[in-house]
């Protein structure tokens, strides 16, 4: 009986431990793939994530099993990047993209959208719909003299980005329809998040 107390007792005291590596490897399995995937599925990500990944990068530098943490980082990405690579060839690049997205959202958020509703929250209600119904829609909406200005302006800037988007696509050999509109859909989905 004694032999099981004693057990115990030297379990409990590796037991935090564990626990915080088992946390570490967490947020590498987290973090890793969205950093790797940032660039080239046009992710934005937030300042607390970015600084969450480098706490976490400086806490795998000091841990014990820093060579196994190094290991599946490397793993993680090499494993995130095929698989871009992959629906990339097959013409899946934009699907594969907002899946991931939508899987890793607490982590990150589509740089367009964000910079939607950026601007989406420095003007008038009545723009807001106005955009909503020409662009994306929605029912009709009436702007006033003082808000035509405001509304050209945010429209110059899905034109900028379809222009961009364009151009991407040219350059890498992907579909433009599906760029053009997936950057469409992503202005939307911002519009109606207000």
């Amino acid at each position: 009986m004694k032999r099981c107390f004693a057990v115990f007792a030297i379990a409990s005291v590796f037991a935090p431990v564990a626990h915080a590596n088992d946390a570490l490897e967490a947020k590498v399995r987290a973090y890793v793939p969205v950093v790797s995937l940032a660039k080239v599925c046009d992710i934005r990500i937030s300042d607390a994530t970015s600084g969450d990944h480098r706490a976490m990068l400086e806490a795998v530098k000091s841990n014990p099993n820093a060579d196994k943490l190094d290991k599946l980082a490397y793993r993680l990405h090499y494993e995130a990047q095929t698989a871009y690579i992959k629906a990339r060839d097959g013409g899946q690049r934009i699907a594969f993209c907002k899946d991931f997205i939508a899987a890793n959202s607490q982590y990150a958020k589509a740089r367009f959208t964000a910079e939607v509703e950026g601007h989406l929250s420095e003007v008038s209600t009545g723009v807001q719909k106005a955009i909503a119904h020409n662009v994306c829609g929605a029912p009709p909406a009436k702007l006033s003299k003082a808000d035509w200005k405001p509304y050209a302006q945010i429209k110059k800037v899905l034109q900028i980005e379809q222009k961009s988007a364009k151009e991407n696509a040219e350059t890498n050999g992907w579909n433009v329809t599906d760029e053009t509109t997936a950057v469409t859909e992503q202005f939307c989905a911002a519009v109606k998040g207000r």
